[in-house]
């Protein structure tokens, strides 16, 4: 019997569980016998469009709101890992990297050995993150970034390392 990685994924915005499982599907299949994918779908729905899911939903001049929802997002990610726990890692995309890299910095008790963040950012809720916690990443951390990609800038993406 062959030892699995157990990882945690988070979708981006707009997507559900299954909609990053069948676009990571090339992925997955590659890695079938050294991965456990588990896939979560964020606790809100996405406010500017019809369908998907948000870790948190953009409403500017209203950070209390988001901060609301990021917390009830850190809450799911809490409860997810204690009932189907323990994870190796974590892999976000866009807007889920985001949440993967607040939920390193504000939930020790995930107790991650190493995270994928692709064509993420930091979002724009740092404040929160350092006030709460020393907002540091402690894990070994992959950060992929786009140089052309044109939803999430490069220098965007490269903001988790100095998080």
């Amino acid at each position: 019997m062959s030892f699995k990685l157990r990882v945690l994924c988070l979708h981006g915005y707009t997507q559900t569980a299954q909609k990053f499982r069948d676009r990571t599907g090339p992925f997955r299949r590659s890695l079938k016998n050294e991965l456990d994918l588990y896939y979560i779908t964020a606790p809100h729905l996405a406010t500017e469009f019809s369908e998907g899911h948000a870790w948190w939903n953009h409403v500017p001049h209203d950070k209390d709101r988001i901060w609301t929802e990021v917390q009830s997002s850190l809450d799911l990610i809490s409860r997810v890992v204690a009932e189907e726990g323990p994870f190796d890692g974590i892999l976000g995309f866009s807007q889920g990297a985001g949440m993967a890299a607040i939920a390193m910095a504000l939930l020790p008790e995930i107790k991650l050995k190493f995270a994928i963040l692709v064509a993420g950012f930091m979002p724009d809720m740092r404040q929160f993150v350092e006030s709460l916690g020393n907002g540091r990443i402690s894990v070994p951390t992959l950060v992929v970034v786009g140089e052309k990609d044109e939803i999430v800038p490069a220098d965007r993406g490269r903001s988790f390392p100095a998080m």
